[in-house]
Parts: structure tokens; sequence; C-alpha cells
């Protein structure tokens, strides 16, 4: 009877250790289990106590913390204002099991011009970010380099403005292959628009030429169709020659475009060393207009 008592008494605070919901709020504390009626502080605070593939919501709106994700894991504010300041610091880091799928929707990332990356994607098997601003980071706003085959990133109906490298970097690693989906976002003033490369992103973090890749390197095989955005106003440095909407890097990379307008921007659409299969693909119903030099893609896909 004993073991039993003790068993029981047990069960509970596991169970309340790893909510599969939990909350967070302006007014919030981390020592509180993260409730409705006890919400959390930090997103930080609130990862550790949700299970694997819970959800956090935001209660109202409040700042929330640069944060960490290694499991599988939805968070969602989107009634309400989820902040994340990241002075110095990339906002969000997703380093999970290849497994693993995230979900961030209704975020609002400052970098306040010295954060580093807005969101950067280092392993998983699926990332989708929903309704969110990225913007101010010297880097990038978001950076794809997960490192396991067949990663999957979508970026849907957010703002990703004033980062200094590209809105979007889609890079991975040797022996990886990422496919990334943008669709119906506002990508503009960054240094590059979307960038994709089957050479490496560039260490020292040149976004003047090339839009931070590099012109040579071993990565892996990058995809991304980019269809019903706008993408403007790219620009490095003032003048910049690399400064591009929609760029491709390597033989290994192909961008799919559909329904765009590309405007404004230093080169409004370019590919480098595409080789024989590489480069941007149009589906022949994107705008280019008030480009510096508008580009010319690669190829064309029928519409059927």
């Amino acid at each position: 009877m004993l073991l039993a008592s003790l068993v029981a008494l047990a069960v509970p605070a596991v169970a309340n250790a790893q909510a599969t919901r939990t909350w967070v709020s302006g007014v919030g504390d981390d020592a509180n289990p993260c409730s409705r009626t006890a919400p959390c502080k930090t997103f930080a605070g609130t990862i550790s106590k949700t299970a694997t593939g819970g959800q956090i919501n935001c209660l109202d709106p409040g700042g929330f913390g640069i944060f960490t994700i290694t499991k599988s894991i939805t968070i969602k504010c989107r009634y309400t204002e989820g902040g994340i300041v990241a002075s110095g610091a990339t906002g969000i880091v997703i380093n999970a099991a290849a497994t693993s799928t995230v979900v961030l929707e209704g975020l609002d990332i400052n970098g306040l011009g010295s954060g580093q990356d807005g969101i950067r994607v280092l392993q998983a098997k699926s990332v989708k970010v929903l309704s969110s601003e990225i913007y101010d980071f010297a880097r990038r706003g978001i950076d794809f380099q997960a490192s396991n085959g067949g990663a999957k990133l979508l970026v849907a109906d957010s703002h990703i403005f004033d980062n200094a490298g590209p809105g979007i970097l889609v890079a991975p690693p040797s022996g990886g292959n990422s496919t990334a989906t943008v669709r119906n976002n506002l990508v503009a003033g960054n240094g590059c628009g979307i960038a994709a490369t089957s050479h490496l992103a560039d260490p020292a973090f040149n976004f003047a030429a090339n839009c931070g890749t590099q012109l040579a390197g071993a990565g892996g095989a990058a995809k991304v169709n980019a269809f019903d955005n706008v993408i403007s106003d790219s620009d490095a440095t003032a003048g910049a020659t690399g400064s591009t909407g929609v760029f491709a890097n390597g033989p290994s990379t192909s961008v799919r475009i559909g329904n765009n307008v590309i405007e404004g921007n230093n080169n409004g659409i370019k590919a480098i060393d595409p080789g024989a299969f590489g480069g941007i693909f149009t589906f022949g119903d994107n705008y280019l207009l008030g480009n510096v030099t508008n580009g010319t893609p690669n190829g064309s896909i029928a519409k059927q």
C-alpha cells in the first residue's frame, strides 16, 4: 500500500513537469508551471516545461527572450505579439533531432542592428515560420543551414526586412539537401532577398558580393520554391553589385519563381555557376521592374 501511494504521488509530478500545452505572459514567472492560470515569463523557461511535440501559446504581448529549440515543438502567438529582442545574439537557434518538426507563428524578432541571425536552423526535419516579422539583424533574417538531408523550410505570410545579409539563406552543407518554400511574404530592404547556394555560406559574412555565399565550396543540394512574394529594395551597401532580389549560386541549386513582384533591387534575379541543371527557373508570371538590372532566368517552366 505504501508503494502504491508513492507511485500515485509521483505520477502527477511527472505530468506537471512536461505539459503538452503551456503558456507565456508578459507578466508571467518562470517559476510557475506555465499553465493557463500560472504562465511563464520566457520562451526558454516554457520550453523546458513543455513536452516534445507540445505547444506554447502567448496569453498577451510581451518580450519573451531568445532561446534554443532541441525538440519538436509549436510556438503560436498569432493573436498577440510574441516579442523577441536579440541584441548581439541570434533570436532563435533550432538544433533538434533530424526527425523533429518545429512551428513558429506570430513572432516579432528584432535584432536591434547588432543581432546575428533572426532564426538559425542547424538541424530539424521541418521548420515552419508563419505570420512573423524578422528584422534589423547584422547577418540574415533566416539562416537555413540544416546539416541533415531532406530538411524542409516553409516561410509564409511573413515580413522579413532590413537585415544586412539575405532575408532568407538556404545553404545545406556537404552531403545535405534542403528544400525551402517561400510564399506570400514581403522581403524588403535586406542585403539580398532570397539566396540559395550549393557552395556554402561565406564564413566572413561578406554580404556586398554574392549575397554572402562562397564562389566555390562543397555544399549540398539547395532547392527553393518562391511564389506570391514581394521581394524589393535589396541593398547590402549603397550601390553594392551583389545586392539581388533572388540569387542562386552553384550547379546543385535550383530556384523556382512564380507570381512574385521583384522590384527596386540592384539585380532582380541572378544565378552564378548554374552548371547544366542549376539556376533560376520561372513560371513566366513574375513581375521584374525598377531593378538596376532585371536579370534573365536560366529557364522556364510550362504551365499545365
